[in-house]
């Protein structure tokens, strides 16, 4: 949804790539199970440093519903260290948009992301 015309990530220099090898990051966007655990970490260690990893939605930040469930961790902060955290359910792209540029020191903190003009 990030990469369409009306939010067009790639006008601030942000671009989702296939190979963690040519990232600089990593966006967890769902509830880790431990048969993902591996998966992730692995992703994560192929990621060159620096590198910064956000959390997106309830699911990634606590494990959303699935909460204290043996087969999933609450959370992706138990296993990773998370940058950014965007919270919701799931969260709007505006949302996403704008924890992404205030992270990346793109946006004042006293400016609101928005689609009109203020």
């Amino acid at each position: 949804m990030l990469s369409t015309v009306v939010f067009d990530l790639g006008r601030f220099g942000i671009q989702f790539v296939a190979s963690p090898r040519h990232a600089d990051g990593i966006v967890v966007s769902g509830a880790v199970s431990e048969n993902m655990r591996t998966a992730l970490l692995d992703t994560y260690a192929a990621v060159p440093a620096p590198k910064l990893v956000i959390a997106v939605g309830a699911c990634a930040i606590s494990g959303g519903p699935y909460v204290d469930n043996a087969e999933v961790h609450n959370g992706c902060a138990a296993l990773l260290p998370v940058d950014l955290f965007v919270p919701g359910c799931p969260p709007h792209p505006l949302t996403i948009l704008d924890g992404l540029l205030r992270l990346l020191g793109r946006l004042p903190p006293d400016r609101r992301v928005g689609l009109t003009s203020e």
